[in-house]
């Protein structure tokens, strides 16, 4: 058994339990904010795409679960609006090339059917030693702004 030094420095073991009790109430504050924000929160892998993890407003949004989203690496492009999937696509495959944030504003066609406008931001989070791990970002509804945009412009 490890034992306090002579200048009263903790046990390892006490170490260690304080460090989890603190990762774990980091994790629980970080959780507590994520679900709670009126925005979709997501990380996404570099290699192919994949959700690796999405906020559960993605369904009070766009009506669709957090596994049925994580589950199917495609469906995210498959619910892009059609005139705004290959300008998408193009600045998602540039983003990723030039390892810059993306930022970008596009409709999205819920489970429901109802056009949804989205500004989408994401950047890239990288590891100790710089090195890529995933993409970090939030979707934003912005559908009521571009409605009053469009009214503004109708007048």
């Amino acid at each position: 058994m490890l034992m306090s030094d002579q200048q009263g420095a903790p046990e390892v073991p006490d170490r260690l339990e304080d460090a989890v009790a603190r990762a774990e109430q980091a994790e629980a504050m970080y959780r507590a904010l994520v679900e709670r924000l009126p925005a979709i929160t997501y990380t996404e892998a570099l290699d192919d795409g994949r959700t690796l993890s999405i906020s559960p407003q993605v369904e009070s949004l766009l009506g669709y679960t957090q596994d049925q989203w994580m589950g199917d690496a495609l469906l995210w492009v498959g619910l892009l609006h059609p005139d705004d999937r290959d300008r998408i696509l193009e600045s998602c495959r540039l983003a990723n090339e030039r390892e810059e944030p993306f930022e970008a504003e596009y409709r999205m066609i819920s489970r429901d059917g109802r056009e949804v406008w989205i500004r989408d931001e994401a950047v890239l989070v990288r590891g100790s030693r710089d090195q890529p791990l995933c993409w970090q970002g939030v979707m934003m509804d912005i559908t009521l702004q571009k409605r009053t945009e469009e009214a503004l412009g109708a007048s």
